[in-house]
């Protein structure tokens, strides 16, 4: 069977499932060169797959289904995919338990809502985001700690596990599939979501940063817009004003946040344009 595949390095785990069922990776859709799709590039280049950088036409769509392709698979691709009514199988792929969590930023969501679970669903795709029939899905258990990052990982190893599954009784799962029913919708997290302020207490910082991850926070350290994309934090009493610079040298810098101490490697920070 044909693949055309719609993603990023998030879920590339996924293709090495596709080719170990001997199915052809034909076309593979992804963002400009960077960190976050350089692991799909490769795949490509290694496997001679055609790439597209673009955002996913209809004409282009028809055009794969008439040269074969058989199967859309999307994994935090962000762009709508137009699905042609003669195209046998589209499966998506969403890190929570549909159809809970529906949503652009589940991840750092699930982070910030303190939520129990994750989870890993495989559902058809249809012309609404997240909201065709459920396929497959298993649940992820949250740690106390969670981040984004580990999340991240958890997921990649669990996706295609799943995906394997899925692919051995793929016109099973597809004809048996379960009508997705109520759940919720988390809308995109805004800049305010990823901004921390430093009069917030250390608890509400630190699931800030554990939610967003390398992704990173924004916060203003001495009148200047910063990223920052890792930290370590304590609770400490003080009567230092929150944003206090405790100590700044090329290694780190320490801040007062309202009952503790924020502690970010220079590594991790990074000046940004407002």
């Amino acid at each position: 069977m044909k693949i055309a595949y719609f993603g990023y390095n998030a879920f590339s785990s996924c293709l090495d499932i596709f080719e170990h069922h001997s199915h052809e990776l034909a076309f593979i859709f992804t963002g400009e060169s960077s960190p976050h799709t350089d692991q799909i590039i490769a795949f490509a280049e290694r496997n001679s797959c055609e790439l597209s950088f673009g955002k996913p036409s209809q004409t282009h769509m028809e055009a794969l289904v008439r040269d074969g392709v058989e199967c859309f698979f999307a994994a935090e691709y962000p762009w709508r995919i137009p699905i042609p009514i003669s195209l046998p199988f589209a499966i998506n792929v969403h890190p929570t338990m549909l159809p809970h969590g529906k949503g652009p930023t589940p991840l750092p969501s699930l982070i910030l809502k303190e939520s129990e679970y994750s989870g890993v669903t495989l559902h058809k795709m249809t012309s609404k985001f997240d909201d065709g029939d459920i396929l497959l899905q298993e649940p992820i258990a949250l740690g106390a700690n969670e981040s984004f990052d580990s999340l991240s990982s958890t997921l990649a190893i669990k996706a295609p596990e799943l995906l394997n599954k899925l692919l051995s009784d793929l016109h099973g799962y597809y004809q048996n599939s379960t009508l997705q029913s109520g759940g919720s919708h988390w809308p995109k997290l805004s800049r305010e979501d990823q901004t921390v302020h430093w009069n917030a207490s250390t608890a509400t910082i630190s699931r800030q940063l554990r939610a967003f991850g390398s992704l990173g926070v924004y916060s203003e350290i001495d009148d200047q817009t910063c990223l920052i994309t890792a930290a370590e934090w304590e609770l400490h009493s003080h009567s230092l004003h929150p944003g206090t610079i405790l100590s700044a040298d090329t290694i780190a810098l320490v801040i007062a946040s309202s009952d503790g101490f924020i502690r970010i490697p220079r590594k991790n920070l990074f000046s940004v344009t407002p």
